[in-house]
């Protein structure tokens, strides 16, 4: 067991990738970063330790599994009955509030911004990465295996099997027709994406008109995943022209098109299509709420939201960004509409109100975890930016 645990506390000091030890009832022995004790709710553990037993995994094939929002967890068995978590890890970027929206049904609400300030420092880690690193664990671990030999399992696609899927009218009027999809159709959805319009992206797809996707495939559900494949390249380029990072848009693609090469029922994949449509508009949606900057701000932004429970001063952010103190608060102010103190203010509200309504959190243990120096000051000004005090938001969000 010593040696199991000074395995996994190199390995992560390495990689940086969270590793963790559960025993047959999915209790945590040890884990890399430390875990706060009750940081997962009860049976979050048993959920993934099930998985693995029902699709047959043993010590031989490890499992992968896929969570909202485009999240990743692996799992190799050791002998002695124990097991090892490797991640939650994502092959792209994340927004705090998407991961806030997304982890709250595994994680306690006390943990959940200490959680996201976890996933938002780790590296980037894409699906044949994990397989690689579970490899090398599992060569440690003195058990030789392939990466053909682990299994990859979308949760969210299995949790919708049971569930209505999507009107299937969709796609087949597009089958109703001799000749192919009008250019227009494709023109409509990549001009939604781009402009990140959810509701001109649902009457692209639901507005009726004849002919049909090229026949790519004698196999219907050959055909249908090659027609996923071309939407996911036009969407995720549309995404890049609306503004998302390539990057971004290109893992998206990647972990999408990862998704569908796992399923075997046309609709399924009709309705990961309209998913994957709709996250690529999501995504662009959100870049474009934000106010245009440069990447020096970009790089300022994004250390804050990293950093958001430390110390943040502007001596700090300019040695960071490269610039004099005085240049970096005129070009923030400049692009960002407001000073660096009231931005940084505005983002650590932002998880207070959360926290204020979601958690029994005191205001003393908030004040603390935001890095105010006191409760008064805390209370003072979140009476200023909301206009009630954080004792009353509590109160109204009860009534």
């Amino acid at each position: 067991m010593l040696k199991t645990i000074s395995l996994l506390e190199t390995m992560h000091s390495i990689t940086g990738i969270p590793l963790s030890l559960i025993d047959a009832e999915g209790g945590l022995l040890q884990s890399f970063p430390p875990a706060e004790s009750g940081l997962l709710k009860e049976n979050a553990a048993d959920a993934v330790l099930h998985d693995f037993k029902v699709y047959g995994r043993d010590r031989s094939h490890p499992l992968i599994s896929f969570f909202d929002p485009g999240l990743l967890l692996g799992m190799i068995e050791l002998d002695g009955g124990y097991y090892v978590l490797i991640g939650i890890v994502s092959p792209y970027v994340h927004t705090r509030s998407e991961l806030l929206e997304k982890i709250g049904e595994a994680i306690q609400p006390v943990f959940l911004q200490q959680f996201c300030d976890q996933l938002l420092q780790q590296p980037l880690v894409s699906l044949e990465k994990l397989k690689d690193l579970i490899c090398i664990l599992s060569r440690l671990f003195e058990n030789v295996i392939s990466p053909d030999s682990i299994m990859f399992v979308d949760t969210v696609t299995g949790r919708k099997l049971g569930m209505t899927m999507l009107d299937r009218q969709i796609f087949e009027q597009r089958e109703t027709a001799d000749y192919h999809v009008p250019q227009d159709f494709e023109t409509a959805i990549c001009d939604a994406v781009e402009s990140g319009n959810r509701a001109l992206l649902e009457r692209a797809l639901f507005s009726p008109f004849q002919g049909h996707i090229g026949r790519m495939s004698s196999n219907d559900l050959r055909q249908q995943k090659y027609a996923f494949i071309c939407m996911a390249v036009l969407s995720s380029r549309a995404a890049i022209r609306g503004g998302l990072e390539p990057e971004t848009a290109f893992s998206l693609s990647d972990l999408y098109c990862q998704r569908a090469d796992l399923l075997t029922e046309i609709p399924l994949l009709q309705n990961l299509t309209f998913t994957m449509l709709m996250d690529f508009c999501g995504k662009v949606r959100e870049v474009r709420r934000k106010p245009a900057s440069s990447k020096i701000i970009e790089a300022c932004l994004r250390y804050i939201s990293v950093h958001l429970h430390e110390p943040i001063s502007l001596d700090i952010l300019s040695d960071y960004c490269g610039l004099c103190g005085r240049s970096l608060s005129i070009r923030f102010k400049a692009e960002m509409g407001m000073g660096i103190t009231e931005y940084i203010h505005r983002e650590k509200l932002q998880e207070a109100r959360y926290l204020l309504r979601h958690t029994d959190s005191t205001l003393s243990q908030i004040t603390n975890y935001l890095n105010y120096p006191s409760q008064s000051y805390f209370t003072q000004i979140f009476k200023k930016y909301e206009g009630l005090t954080p004792q009353k938001y509590r109160e109204n969000g009860k009534d």
